[in-house]
């Protein structure tokens, strides 16, 4: 399976708020997704039709990326 993108989107993070989402669709289903930035500014990732996996994976990259961002800071104090 492949990830549904719409647009090529870049998005610089700063100190936005990020939160988690859950509603229903216009269907009813049940929905989840990761909201980033406030209402209105926002990127969201919906993972309603993603495996365990998938979000365990994307849970793991966002680890890589907080473990960069403190070697990044330790090195600039330095």
């Amino acid at each position: 399976m492949s990830a549904d993108i719409y647009g090529g989107i870049t998005v610089d993070l700063h100190d936005a708020p990020i939160r988690c989402e859950y509603d229903r669709d216009i269907d009813g289903k049940q929905m989840a997704r990761l909201v980033i930035g406030e209402p209105g500014k926002s990127l969201a990732i919906t993972v309603t039709n993603s495996s365990p996996d998938t979000v365990a994976e994307l849970a793991e990259a966002v680890a890589q990326l907080a473990a960069w961002t403190k070697r990044q800071n330790l090195r600039e104090v330095a």
